[in-house]
């Protein structure tokens, strides 16, 4: 089979990767490519990406290089847990995009820009696009603001002692502007230091204020640090796509990455579920379609997990802390359900497990019949929005599995 792969984030270079590997020949496009004496190379990604091991295929775990992993991921509810016997791993981006480069002659890179993706065009079976979606005003994004430092400074942490891996952390950080939308802490070891990120989990607002009010939460947060050696800022739409993966072709066309929906709309995780998802991607285009139950049940998934980002947008900071202390109480394999996979009931099964905390769950499910209602009628967005393209990556932490 000879396939076109346009757009290689981290989506479009697996499904590429993989593609070759099962001896298809494959023509990758991405403008961001770079062009170097040994030849072209995916492009450099610029957003941190976590994952949960567990949630990885047995390919993907030899394929993905890791900057650091941990086994002892904490959360902050504002009760500590330690996420016990789920290792999480950050990537290594320039180890990793070498490795999916090594699959012999089978795969090409073009420094191009497509537009036009009929497969006569570009002289293949089928094209899959992984360009990501445009973001619009209005629409559900996640939004973070993040330092790189060495280490923490001696008034938080002593140079001996290791600085813990959060996942989430919603005690507030205060400072000016400290009540809504609230956001969370995430740290991470990663190349040359660790990251601190602050992040709002989703939002409808306005990038650039956001983004300011998460860089002065994080000084307040974080008095004293000095010596940062980079910075990061995330945002992306979680709730844009340009047609369910798992629909099939179309005119020649597929969809994958954050194209195909596969950015968890109410986590922003999308790398992990990428990997987990290509090997079904290409068995679709080898048989013209999936059985008509998993693609019910991946369409469930996804509308089940829209709706908790709607929620989780209405919902004011004590409100998302017991939420997620509930959350974060349920047995391990009901986290993974929600947070992992395109199975829908199993999604559905950790929504119901919630109700057995009704104290810390029942203020979430408050703003239930506005948000089935605008669900319903489709009035997400306001009208007349503008559109404009949005980073389409994703951390695979918040910011990002």
């Amino acid at each position: 089979m000879h396939i076109a792969v346009v757009g290689l984030g981290p989506a479009g270079a697996l499904l590429a990767h993989r593609a070759a590997g099962r001896g298809w020949t494959v023509d990758a496009y991405d403008p961001r490519c770079e062009t170097t004496s040994d030849g072209v190379l995916l492009p450099r990604w610029t957003s941190t990406y976590g994952v949960f091991l567990d949630s990885l295929p047995a390919w993907a775990r030899d394929v993905l290089a890791f900057s650091s992993v941990t086994g002892d991921l904490e959360v902050h509810t504002p009760r500590r847990r330690t996420l016990g016997r789920r290792p999480y791993g950050v990537v290594d981006r320039d180890l990793t995009r070498r490795r999916l480069r090594e699959v012999g002659g089978h795969l090409r890179l073009h420094r191009r820009k497509v537009d036009d993706l009929s497969p006569g065009a570009l002289g293949v079976d089928v094209v899959v696009d992984c360009r990501g979606v445009v973001d619009r005003v209005g629409d559900i994004r996640q939004i973070a603001y993040g330092v790189v430092v060495p280490s923490m400074p001696e008034t938080h942490q002593t140079p001996q002692a290791p600085v813990p891996s959060v996942f989430m952390d919603w005690r507030p950080a205060g400072g000016p502007g400290h009540a809504d939308p609230p956001s969370f802490l995430y740290v991470q070891q990663v190349d040359g230091g660790t990251l601190y990120e602050e992040t709002i989990l989703v939002t409808r607002q306005r990038t650039r204020p956001m983004l300011d009010l998460l860089e002065r939460r994080l000084a307040a947060r974080l008095p004293g640090l000095t010596g940062c050696t980079a910075t990061e800022t995330v945002h992306f739409p979680v709730d844009r796509r340009v047609r369910g993966w798992y629909t099939g072709v179309r005119d020649g066309v597929a969809v994958f990455g954050a194209a195909g929906g596969l950015t968890h709309p109410a986590t922003g995780y999308s790398v992990a579920e990428s990997a987990a998802t290509v090997d079904r991607l290409l068995t679709l285009l080898e048989r013209g379609a999936l059985p008509w139950r998993e693609r019910l049940s991946a369409a469930c998934a996804y509308r089940l997990r829209l709706f908790g980002a709607e929620l989780v947008t209405a919902a004011d900071g004590p409100t998302l802390q017991r939420f997620f202390d509930a959350f974060f109480a349920l047995p391990p394999h009901r986290q993974t359900a929600y947070l992992t996979g395109q199975h829908g009931g199993r999604v559905a099964l950790t929504m119901l497990a919630l109700a057995r905390y009704p104290r810390r769950v029942l203020p979430f499910l408050r703003p239930l019949p506005r948000v089935l209602w605008a669900m319903a009628v489709g009035g997400r967005r306001p009208r007349g929005a503008t559109r404009r393209r949005g980073e389409t990556t994703t951390r695979g932490t918040p910011t990002g599995p």
